[in-house]
């Protein structure tokens, strides 16, 4: 099973435009980015990811550690959390990404997957921030 080579055709048959990355399989959906991790010592392992939704600083981060707490411990199989990178400059940036990730049996059936994957996703992106919204009121 190569579940990659499975991802990219599954997206491309159904419109979008994948196209990979030093990491795997990066797509946009409804101006969204996501990204696809391929794991080489895990054929099994399916992680779809929604990159850099919201900045983390030095003022706000005590209150997104508690909306990702929440968003954790309410929505099943995704996880937030804080990501650091670095760009050419070496600037860096950390920031919140949220992951959708499982075990896919040895026939994965990706038309069942993926959406529900993307639609876990954005649901999780959406509680993180009605939650900092929310913290931000108190």
């Amino acid at each position: 099973m190569d579940l990659n080579k499975m991802m990219i055709d599954y997206l491309a048959e159904e419109g979008y435009r994948p196209h990979e990355t030093e990491f795997g399989i990066a797509f946009k959906i409804e101006g969204y980015n996501y990204l696809y991790f391929k794991d080489e010592d895990d054929e099994q392992y399916f992680r779809l990811m929604m990159p850099a939704i919201f900045q983390v600083t030095e003022d706000n981060e005590d209150t997104i550690m508690r909306a990702m707490n929440d968003v954790n411990s309410n929505i099943k199989v995704v996880k937030l959390y804080t990501m650091n990178m670095q760009d050419e400059d070496g600037k860096k940036d950390t920031s919140v990404w949220v992951a959708f990730e499982i075990l896919a049996d040895t026939t994965p059936e990706l038309k069942d997957i993926v959406p529900r994957a993307i639609s876990l996703l954005q649901g999780a992106r959406y509680a993180f921030l009605a939650k900092l919204e929310q913290l931000a009121d108190h």
